[in-house]
């Protein structure tokens, strides 16, 4: 009978592998994805700050961009 189709049925060990790799796959992709979110929340966070060096001491500190005119540190003010 060359009319018949055979479909292969997969074991129950294929589907506990697909589902190890699965779950592999998540953990690292959740991984990296928050490893990108920190670093964009860092990127935003730095860019509204700013690094000035004290005219009287030398020492750097930062300032928020509104407040860039600083030029003294807070311990010699």
């Amino acid at each position: 009978m060359k009319n018949e189709i055979e479909i292969p049925i997969q074991k129950e060990e294929d589907f506990v592998a697909a589902n190890l790799r699965r779950d592999k796959y998540s953990q690292t992709r959740d991984l990296q994805a928050m490893e990108y979110n920190t670093a964009i929340a860092s990127r935003l966070l730095a860019k509204d700050k700013f690094q000035v060096k004290c005219e009287k001491c030398g020492k750097e500190f930062t300032v928020d961009a509104i407040s860039k005119d600083l030029t003294k540190c807070p311990e010699c003010r």
